[in-house]
């Protein structure tokens, strides 16, 4: 699999306590391609599998199932106040230019007395 000019194996310079330092392994795996993200899902899956009977397999495959629901409710909820917090930002700027109209009208009230 070719890294398609992704960020593998230039591994960050700078301390790992600077936001911008990203682990070098999740950096290629969140540049993958949908379809090798999917064909790298499938292998795991395929090599996880060996030599586990099927409760086994049961058992860890709701297990991983369970481990993705709880990364989509967290992510999920971040939109969720993310979208709200930009409302609420859209909302703030509207009624900051309806105080500038009111401000505006009001001296010209005055002005005109």
């Amino acid at each position: 699999m070719s890294n398609g000019g992704n960020s593998c194996g230039s591994p960050c310079n700078n301390s790992c306590s600077d936001s911008n330092c990203i682990n070098p392994l999740a950096a290629c795996f969140f540049s993958l391609p949908p379809k090798q993200f999917s064909l790298l899902s499938s292998l795991l899956g395929i090599l996880l599998v060996d030599n586990l009977d099927l409760n086994q397999q049961n058992s860890l495959g709701n297990f991983i199932v369970s481990i993705g629901q709880a990364i989509l409710t967290a992510a999920a909820q971040g939109q969720s106040l993310q979208s709200n917090n930009s409302q609420n930002d859209h909302i703030r700027q509207q009624i900051l230019a309806l105080k500038q109209q009111l401000y505006t009208l009001e001296k010209e009230m005055d002005n005109q007395n």
